[in-house]
């Protein structure tokens, strides 16, 4: 029976219904999966050396022969095996530890490649498990050393190793088995290699340079798929009608006056930018991208002042309750001079009036309601990534014309995951934080100094004459096996040591929403000094006299939440803190160290974010699922030119045979 791409997996040699078992949890089922799971890094052990020059250089690939092999136990029950190996001038001894199978695997006069380098321990110079394989005579027959090899992600029962000797079963027919689909002009005028050839050399690369082209093609097809994508949202977009809003320039300059501080250069231009939108006949798609506390709900108040004057409704859609009630209560102030309907609509307080010429402020609670204003033509949706897909499309798709649309994030997004994740929005950015805001001084607390941060928040909150609140954050609710500190017990810790006389509240995810609301509004009325919680007061605490907040375990969050939680104080005109402390073995992981070293010395969240980006990922930083940002196994996020370069190619194929493309953005590599 001829192999295809949909062959299942135990078609190859050595692939049992347990070993097929273990290749599941990989997402590997069929043949076409297993080809299209790709090595994470590679090793260039194509130079191979005699043992005179790899002591020389201290590591490397050389070819020996073995001399012997013995076993020695220790009297503490660790055993190694020494292996002494030749070539035609000189000898090496090897250690491997815990592999006693090895005395009898390495027989005398056997040639075996190895790979590996010299550990120095003293005075004496080691060589420590190297890479091994036995030497064919035939480098073109080798599975992995003496050739470029990739390192695969493993799993219980599956190894890099057994990974290489199945793709070596196909090594051949790769090119029959993946066709391929894109446009032989598309290929020539790229300059890209077949994709049955790139599938072949990325397993199995002949060169760097052959590598490298597999690489190329392989990046392409990831951000094509992503081109595809946004270039068929921008033509639906562009088959989309809504009502255009008429700016009253009176209008907006009343607004202006009636605030009791001035708009920020930025403000001022995303307003502009909004109001070029809304005056079209097609829908507004725009995504308003602010650090936390640079002004972003009074832009959107500008845009709403218009909609309702022109005769129509708006909707702003928060993710938490209590986030919509600070909405609710901030728009509501702003808008208070112009007479607007503010109605808020949460899980409690779901009943909407009749007017049709309102605002409505809520939750996902909106989404349930069956009567919602005839004439809606502006939604608002904060912290969009934080429902689903189909939550929003639900009231871009209520009526004939589509409401304008401005989703806002106080996550602060580089421009290179805007242009992957936003394609096809306009993006109006706030980098500029008001001339009225106090920095937050942020500090390294090194564990050693724990106790007396402590002390001084103590003494600082007792103080009668500021009247000052506090947090203290922790990335648990519970107690594990780590040495990760809880917020149940530290609730318990602290308030019977550090916090003996102030009052202190113990906030957390896994409480009911109505006693989270309590706790909170509570705070906010100053029945509580410090609230010891986790990360869900992260978006939509608004206390002026909260100044200090204490991160505990800080290497646990990611510095774009850490910038967010930071963001809870310094909301009001006094000095604010914050203070980030790490875990006990934080020396041990510099990297860690570094980044908590980064954080404090920047206040901008989007330095914070870009920094964060570059040493952790996307899928770290935002949440994969969560933000809708792609997994790519080799395209570069922050590789803009290459993404304007798919959008060309995705849009003339869109121009072409909008039939075929769905097919071709099926097959794009994955």
């Amino acid at each position: 029976m001829r192999i295809s791409a949909r062959s299942k997996i135990t078609s190859l040699n050595g692939v049992g219904e347990k070993v097929q078992s273990n290749f599941k949890s990989l997402d590997i089922s069929n043949i076409g999966d297993l080809i299209r799971f790709i090595p994470f890094k590679y090793r260039d052990t194509t130079d191979i050396s005699d043992i005179k020059t790899f002591k020389e250089i201290g590591e490397g690939t050389f070819l020996a022969q073995i001399v012997n092999a013995k076993n020695v136990f220790t009297r503490y029950g660790k055993n190694f095996t020494k292996v002494q190996v030749k070539d035609s001038e000189n000898k090496l001894n090897l250690t491997f530890f815990s592999q006693p199978y090895l005395s009898k695997t390495f027989q005398p006069k056997g040639w075996y490649i190895f790979d590996g380098k010299t550990t120095t321990k003293g005075k004496s110079k080691n060589i420590y498990n190297p890479k091994y394989e036995k030497y064919s005579g035939d480098i073109s027959m080798q599975i992995t050393l003496g050739k470029i090899f990739g390192t695969y992600h493993e799993t219980k029962g599956v190894t890099s190793r057994q990974i290489r000797k199945l793709l070596l079963q196909l090594k051949d027919d790769i090119p029959r088995l993946c066709k391929e689909y894109l446009p032989k002009t598309i290929l020539e005028e790229e300059k890209l290699i077949n994709i049955g050839e790139a599938l072949a050399q990325i397993h199995f690369p002949d060169s760097t340079q052959s590598l490298q082209l597999a690489r190329e093609r392989l990046g392409f097809d990831e951000m094509l798929r992503i081109a595809i994508k946004i270039e068929k949202q921008i033509e639906e977009q562009s088959r989309k009608t809504s009502l255009a809003i008429k700016i009253n320039k009176t209008l907006q300059n009343k607004f202006l006056k009636s605030l009791p501080y001035k708009l920020t250069n930025d403000q001022q231009v995303c307003i502009t930018e909004i109001f070029d939108d809304i005056v079209q006949t097609h829908p507004m798609n725009r995504l308003l991208n602010g650090d936390v506390g640079s002004g972003k709900t009074v832009v959107a108040a500008s845009a709403i002042l218009q909609t309702l004057n022109c005769g129509y409704s708006a909707i702003l859609l928060a993710p938490t309750t209590v986030l919509a009630k600070q909405h609710f209560e901030t728009l509501t102030q702003l808008l208070k001079p112009f007479k607007i309907d503010v109605e808020l609509c949460i899980s409690t307080k779901k009943t909407i009036s009749d007017s049709n010429n309102k605002l409505i402020v809520g939750t996902h609670a909106i989404l349930f309601q069956k009567d919602l204003p005839k004439n809606l033509n502006l939604i608002i949706v904060d912290e969009q990534h934080r429902f689903g897909v189909r939550q929003r499309e639900q009231l871009l798709n209520i009526k004939e014309n589509t409401p304008h649309y401005l989703t806002m994030t106080a996550t602060p997004i580089p421009r290179s995951l805007t242009e992957v994740v936003f394609g096809s929005t306009q993006v109006s950015t706030i980098k500029e934080m008001p001339k009225n805001r106090i920095d937050i001084k942020t500090k390294y607390v090194p564990i050693k100094k724990r106790v007396d941060c402590f002390k001084w928040v103590d003494t600082k909150i007792k103080d009668k004459s500021s009247s000052e609140q506090a947090f203290v954050i922790y990335p648990l609710i519970e107690d594990n096996d780590t040495n990760i500190r809880s917020v149940k017990t530290q609730y318990e810790k602290l308030t019977n040591s550090h916090f003996k006389d102030v009052k202190v509240a113990l906030l957390h995810g896994k409480m009911k929403d109505k006693d989270k609301n309590k706790i909170l509004t509570d705070f906010k009325k100053k029945k509580f000094d410090i609230l010891i919680s986790t990360s869900v007061i992260e978006v939509g605490i608004d206390i002026p006299t909260a100044t200090i907040i204490v991160i505990e375990n800080a290497e646990r969050f990611g510095l774009a939440q850490l910038h967010q939680l930071r963001g809870r104080v310094g909301r009001g005109d006094l000095q604010s803190y914050c203070f980030v402390i790490p875990s006990e073995n934080i020396d041990e992981r510099e990297k860690a160290l570094e980044r908590l070293k980064y954080f404090t010395t920047h206040k901008s969240g989007f330095d914070v974010a870009q920094y964060d980006l570059s040493q952790r990922g996307p899928g770290e930083v935002y949440g994969v699922v969560q933000s809708g940002i792609p997994r790519f196994k080799i395209a570069d996020l922050s590789d803009i030119k290459l993404l304007t370069k798919a959008r060309q190619v995705a849009r003339k194929l869109l121009l072409e045979d909008n039939s075929t493309l769905d097919k071709i953005s099926n097959k794009l590599f994955k």
